[in-house]
């Protein structure tokens, strides 16, 4: 079963494609049209069973696709199947007529700009989380953050309680530090030694009376031919050199990247989905058990912000490091898998979990 249902006009599809290759890069299973269109199936039979089966539908939302009645048809019937309709628009454009009513309160992906791959985090997001066991509807949209007034050095207050969730939560990623290509140690030359003719009972005799000064009697000649015919019949009768053992390749031990229960799996970049741009959290860790995250708002100076790590089942919880501990100063994150997480509490209440944190490389736009 695939994940998604990909629905695009035909004059789109180079960029529809793309966006299928990168989801399927992400491990997103999209079902697409004419490629997974079997044969012999009846092209509209095939349509309609594969949006029964996808979790959602992503719609490649331009100029063409706001015309297209098959497109239209596409979102229609996955809005009757109660499927989530994800819009990518790679126009800058708006949904018109039939698709504004379908569309106009989805969460919309906007891809337009280069590179596009980099604009569709949100949107590998929102899917994934449709995946995870008892995950709620994603939200790109992260409530409202206030920047810290001047010279805070410790702490968070409580009127920017939320600007604190959101840093601690991001405070968590390591890329995995990847060993270097392992050593290979040097072959064990091999020198091959040709084998030496077999000289004739003939030549060997020959030589021998050559190497005389005066010629041997006629017995010596016979005896000498059968000594060599007896040495001759010896060396072929020898067991053969044994062949050079081959030689054995040391392989260094990969090391195993850090568990989901250490601190340092929180150490690195994070990145979180916010109104169409993305906050970036770079996390260094600071001792045993803290890190200091710098929080990288696109709608605000940059600011640090120190936390304790602590295990918990499942995940982990951002407590303050220079303040008493309590409900509405704590963050607690779920580890969805090794590249993403969500807040399921926050400021003393649960969460919907449809705030994700993912590993990226710390750009914004």
């Amino acid at each position: 079963m695939a994940d998604v249902f990909v629905s695009y006009a035909s004059a789109d599809r180079d960029v529809a494609f793309r966006i299928v290759g990168y989801l399927e890069e992400q491990g997103i299973r999209c079902w697409v049209a004419p490629r997974d269109v079997g044969p012999g199936v009846e092209y509209g039979e095939a349509i309609i069973d594969a949006i029964g089966e996808a979790r959602a539908l992503v719609l490649v939302l331009s100029d063409q696709s706001n015309e297209s009645q098959f497109v239209r048809k596409e979102v229609e019937r996955a809005v009757s199947k109660t499927k989530p309709v994800l819009p990518v628009r790679i126009r800058e454009v708006t949904p018109s007529g039939a698709l504004e009513f379908y569309i106009s309160s989805a969460q919309w992906v906007d891809a337009w700009k280069s590179p596009m791959e980099q604009h569709l985090l949100p949107l590998v997001a929102a899917i994934k989380a449709m995946g995870a066991p008892g995950s709620a509807p994603v939200r790109s949209v992260a409530p409202p953050l206030a920047t810290p007034r001047a010279g805070a050095r410790h702490g968070v207050s409580i009127g920017l309680a939320l600007v604190a969730v959101a840093a601690l939560g991001a405070a968590a990623a390591l890329w995995f530090a990847r060993a270097p290509a392992p050593a290979q140690a040097p072959e064990a030359e091999q020198r091959s030694v040709p084998a030496a003719a077999e000289p004739s009972s003939a030549e060997l005799a020959e030589a021998a009376i050559s190497a005389q000064e005066a010629p041997l009697p006629a017995d010596a000649i016979e005896n000498v031919e059968a000594a060599t015919e007896a040495a001759a019949a010896a060396a072929r009768s020898a067991p053969p050199a044994p062949a050079p053992a081959p030689a054995v390749t040391q392989v260094a031990p990969v090391p195993a990247g850090p568990s989901r229960s250490d601190v340092a799996f929180f150490t690195g970049t994070w990145c979180q989905p916010y109104n169409g741009l993305t906050i970036v959290y770079e996390v260094i860790r600071t001792g045993a058990d803290t890190v200091l995250t710098r929080v990288d708002h696109p709608q605000a100076a940059p600011w640090d912000v120190p936390s304790r790590i602590v295990p918990v089942a499942g995940g982990f919880e951002m407590q303050p490091v220079d303040e008493p501990v309590a409900a509405d100063n704590t963050a607690r994150f779920e580890i969805v898998d090794d590249s993403m997480m969500k807040l399921v509490f926050a400021n003393g209440a649960v969460e919907d979990g449809s705030i994700l944190r993912m590993r990226c490389d710390g750009r914004k736009d």
